[in-house]
């Protein structure tokens, strides 16, 4: 039996407002918006998941897109792992998604990813993004040591630890 991310107990909070932007649960219904944002700043989204990734391909269609969300949408649903879709105060447009994933290999419990457009990554939304994932993370998830590739760790700190804890788990 797989062991459950998060304990059955945990209530998953669909949607936080902060005073600088909304986490709401990313779904099939985000598409459009969602797409639109990813394009919008695919060269500095594909250092998010790892150092120089192919996503999102140039050619990615709004089709591939939703089929992605569907996923994720899935997954929420499940419990196994939690995407938001990051809105602006006024919850009219997509400036970014969260991700958090569990990680079973030891040496941490999640694996938390997140990305914020290019025009609002110019006015520091990045680094608050950032704080908030951290504090929020610690004080409300059942995560006692979540990582953040390419934010905590570097890309060769990630790879290290892939590796290492590869070989533990074996």
């Amino acid at each position: 039996m797989e062991k459950p991310f998060v304990p059955a107990d945990f209530e998953v909070l669909e949607q936080v407002e902060t005073t600088d932007f909304i986490l709401r649960k990313l779904t099939t219904k985000d598409v459009e918006q969602d797409y639109e944002a990813v394009m919008s700043s695919k060269e500095s989204l594909r250092q998010i998941f790892a150092k120089d990734d192919d996503w999102p391909a140039d050619d990615m269609t709004l089709e591939a897109n939703h089929e992605d969300l569907e996923y994720h949408e899935t997954e929420f649903n499940e419990r196994k792992s939690f995407a938001y879709t990051m809105r602006n105060v006024d919850d009219s447009r997509c400036i970014g998604c969260v991700y958090i994933y569990p990680w079973f290999r030891g040496g941490a419990d999640a694996v938390i990813y997140y990305w914020v457009i290019d025009s609002e990554k110019a006015k520091g939304l990045d680094e608050k993004v950032g704080s908030f994932l951290r504090d929020w993370i610690e004080q409300v998830w059942p995560i006692e040591t979540p990582v953040y590739p390419g934010r905590g760790l570097t890309w060769e700190e990630w790879e290290a630890f892939k590796e290492k804890n590869r070989k533990e788990s074996e």
